[in-house]
């Protein structure tokens, strides 16, 4: 049986044609800084933040490239054939006291899995929190990760070994076509916990573990209110547009990440009057968007009445311009018109979920119908028919839901600036 981080060509052919595509087009903007910091000399652990189920690991391999392990957890390995389809995409189980303490033992096969595949340069992938969450704030992180750096820098013999902070943030979970900031942090040195290690384990997980979580904090959007979180993260995108103009700053996806991040940094040094007063403000804001049926990331965008003017003359424009060849971009691609969201939303309880969800029902959907669609060209015309018309049905899952954000946009704007 060959090793789960070995190359296996049926895996690189499935990521890169079909996984990777797929998420981009999933997405409007996918916007990563700091891959510069991405150990050379060594092996790592990527250790990202937990925000959107399945959506984080798809969004790192996109991004990043390259052989990656993942770690997830291990009740989704129940059934003999998911469990297949997993390891063949590189995913090993790891068990938590709520799989019954029984099972934890068998944490140590994975272990020294995980150790294997660092052994071997390859990056290993844990999400640091254990479990997703649906606010953009930090949880407590789990100690699995910690143990298995430990026991992996232990066999190096003196060589490197990282753990990399992954700070992710999404403008919305649920609906596609959103926005992605994906920013890497300062890779921590786990040889500088070995000797504690050796002689404390205890003392160096936690050690390697408040390392990480300040590590995050820095590279991600945490919200330090827990009872007025609502207050707290309205009152940063309240903030976004004037903390641009005043640092002459572009409007841009980033930047406006950067800037919620700083707002949060400027409110830990308001004092207790000053820092009530302002979630009062953000909770207030919170509420009219709410009211307002606007997300508060577009509150926060500042979308201009004439984008909208653009968007509802150039769409219907550029329609009667490209008539002629309209119907066969329908006929090429209609998947992307389907509101395959809505579908999730009534069928998942999980908001987080429902995007990965909702990915794996467009991904499939795309396959058959490509595939059908060859067939069918390919019989009636040629195959050379057949490919010219999928290449177009491809340009339009990438074009198409560029456009109809932009429709989004202008309905947001219509239904009222707040």
């Amino acid at each position: 049986m060959h090793p789960i981080y070995a190359p296996n060509f049926a895996y690189s052919l499935l990521l890169n044609l079909v996984v990777n595509p797929a998420t981009r087009c999933h997405y409007r903007h996918i916007v990563t800084r700091g891959r510069e910091r991405l150990p050379k000399d060594g092996p790592y652990i990527l250790a990202p933040c937990h925000q959107n189920a399945l959506m984080d690991p798809l969004v790192l391999l996109q991004q990043l490239g390259g052989p990656i392990v993942f770690l997830a957890r291990a009740d989704i390995f129940k059934k003999p054939t998911i469990r297949a389809i997993l390891t063949f995409l590189r995913i090993m189980p790891a068990f938590r006291i709520r799989d019954g303490r029984d099972q934890l033992s068998r944490n140590a096969e994975t272990f020294d899995k995980s150790v294997e595949v660092l052994l071997n340069n390859v990056p290993l992938c844990l999400m640091a929190e254990g479990t997703h969450n649906d606010k953009h704030q930090l949880r407590p992180l789990v100690k699995g990760m910690f143990r298995i750096a430990g026991e992996a820098c232990g066999k190096m013999e003196g060589k490197p070994l990282y753990i990399v902070p992954v700070g992710m943030d999404y403008d919305e979970y649920e609906n596609p076509y959103s926005s992605v900031c994906v920013e890497i942090g300062e890779p921590i040195d786990v040889r500088e916990y070995m000797e504690e290690f050796v002689e404390n384990e205890p003392v160096a997980l936690n050690q390697m573990r408040e390392a990480l979580t300040q590590g995050l904090k820095a590279v991600m959007h945490h919200v330090e209110a827990t009872d007025h979180y609502e207050g707290e993260y309205g009152y940063c995108h309240l903030s976004t547009q004037e903390y641009l103009r005043e640092q002459k700053l572009r409007n841009s996806v980033w930047n406006r990440y950067q800037a919620r991040k700083a707002i949060t940094r400027q409110l830990a040094t308001l004092s207790d009057e000053e820092r009530a007063a302002c979630l009062a403000e953000g909770q207030v804001f919170a509420d009219r968007c709410t009211h307002k049926g606007v997300p508060l990331w577009f509150a926060s965008k500042g979308w201009k009445w004439w984008q909208s003017m653009l968007t509802l003359v150039g769409i219907p424009l550029l329609a009667v311009v490209c008539y002629e060849i309209l119907p066969i971009f329908l006929l090429a691609n209609p998947i992307v018109f389907l509101p395959t969201h809505l579908i999730t939303r009534r069928i998942i309880e999980d908001p987080q979920f429902r995007s990965s969800i909702n990915w794996g029902i467009r991904t499939g959907l795309h396959i058959v119908y490509f595939l059908i669609l060859f067939i069918v060209i390919s019989f009636v015309y040629t195959p050379l028919h057949a490919l010219i018309l999928l290449a177009i049905g491809l340009l339009s899952a990438w074009i198409t839901p560029h456009l109809l954000a932009c429709l989004r946009d202008t309905w947001y704007h219509c239904k009222g600036r707040v």
